[in-house]
């Protein structure tokens, strides 16, 4: 099956990250903090931090070896923030097949924190746990405005084990829509 790419700019990932913490504002949740999942969370959850005006602290869990393929989420960074009693947005970039934000759940609740709510600007029907709050529901492989290099490479040497030469390679990176001078830099 031809993995489908679903490339973002840094305006729109900005807009789309508004339009969740309006989302997140009419539901009228009642949060005290945010707690983002590093490192795909950091950026969503720093801009979520600005327009709810939150504190934001974050864990690490690491879940892909390359695009397409998880190995078991594992926690790598241990939370240092004391959310006990309080009411968490725990936040991710995309929610794929869950088992990190499961993981991150399992893990928050161990705190005892008050309520935790999930939001993710992403979220894919196959995952065994749906985020409270997402935008769009997605079956691509989403390609976000801060992973340009590791994008890249990832592709080179899938597509290199593959047998598709460079040339063709750039192509499709391009055709993708990542940005041309980044591409050549790290190609």
């Amino acid at each position: 099956m031809q993995q489908k790419f679903h490339k973002i700019s840094w305006e729109k990932f900005h807009h789309y990250c508004f339009c969740l913490a309006k989302t997140i504002i009419k539901a009228g949740e009642d949060i005290d903090q945010i707690v983002v999942i590093s490192r795909g969370g950091l950026v969503i959850g720093r801009i979520l931090s600005d327009f709810l005006s939150l504190p934001i602290s974050l864990f690490t869990i690491q879940a892909y070896k390359e695009i397409g393929k998880q190995k078991k989420p594992q926690i790598i960074e241990k939370l240092n923030a004391k959310i006990s009693g309080k009411k968490i947005l725990l936040v991710d970039e995309i929610v794929d097949t869950g088992n990190t934000l499961f993981l991150a759940l399992s893990y928050l609740k161990k705190f005892k924190p008050q309520k935790i709510k999930t939001a993710a600007l992403f979220f894919k029907e196959r995952a065994k746990v749906t985020p409270d709050f997402f935008l769009f529901k997605t079956t691509a492989w989403v390609i976000f405005p801060y992973e340009v290099k590791e994008t890249v490479n990832d592709l080179c040497q899938i597509w290199g084990k593959q047998g598709i030469s460079r040339k063709e390679i750039k192509s499709r990176l391009l055709k993708i829509g990542l940005p041309k001078k980044q591409v050549e830099y790290f190609l």
